[in-house]
């Protein structure tokens, strides 16, 4: 049984420039440490800047789709690993905020078509 790709590239772009600007102000509203909220600076920075490079297939600055596979796996193991350590920490709220990314990325990345259809 194979899985279906829901979404396109594009739309995966839009999305990931809502989880980044998330987890860039998220920590600040839950009352997070200096720590965390350092933290969310900087992978939300990344997952924007992954977000930008993701907009379209071929040009200066943009990133090939393989590519933007590999690193949306990455950013979502990176939140779940981020959420673990926080948590160990007794740090709840800077958990949550980055285990709720980090699943909402890997829901992302397994729902996205990471091809390119001609329009």
């Amino acid at each position: 049984m194979t899985v279906v790709r829901l979404i396109n590239p594009a739309f995966r772009a839009g999305l990931l420039l809502t989880a980044g600007t998330v987890v860039i102000v998220g920590p600040l509203f839950v009352g997070a440490s200096a720590a965390a909220i350092v933290t969310g600076m900087i992978v939300g920075i990344l997952a924007v800047a992954l977000a930008l490079s993701g907009t379209e297939f071929e040009g200066r600055a943009t990133l090939p789709l393989a590519a933007q596979a590999v690193y949306d796996r990455g950013l979502a193991l990176g939140l779940l690993v981020a959420a673990i350590v926080f948590g160990s920490a007794g740090e709840s709220e800077a958990m949550a905020v980055f285990a709720a990314a980090g699943i909402a990325a890997l829901v992302v990345t397994s729902i996205t078509r990471y091809s390119a259809r001609p329009i």
